[in-house]
């Protein structure tokens, strides 16, 4: 459910998927699952991931858009990465969440109205 958020963090700092991977000691296909979701994200890679990508856990599991640091370690003005499209990935993300909080309101409502008990005309 994370990795939308991770994936545009990632994007934001300019980094590769392979950059990633290789500072957390994994292969770049695991790091990819991870992103697509498809793999269980256990808290202590949460915490390695939020590290190399320079946000705490919290940022990632909220959700609130990250706010991201560009500048440097120390204050530096040298950028990080790039803001391009970083509206545009949350507005994404966004979407993606409502369609899904959706989605589950309408099974929920299938599911109580297939629970109660039906009105005789």
């Amino acid at each position: 459910m994370y990795g939308g958020k991770i994936r545009m963090v990632r994007e934001l700092r300019g980094f590769s998927q392979e950059h990633v991977a290789t500072k957390l000691g994994i292969a770049q296909t695991a790091y990819s699952r991870i992103e697509l979701n498809q793999t269980k994200l256990s808290s202590e890679m949460l915490e390695k991931i939020a590290k190399e990508l320079g946000v705490s856990p919290v940022d990632i599991l909220s959700n609130e858009p990250v706010v991201v640091n560009f500048y440097g370690p120390h204050g530096s003005a040298a950028p990080y990465g790039t803001i391009e499209n970083s509206y545009l990935g949350q507005k994404e993300l966004y979407e993606k969440l409502l369609a899904s909080k959706d989605e589950e309101i309408a099974h929920l409502k299938q599911l109580i109205e297939s629970l109660l008990p039906k009105k005789s005309e």
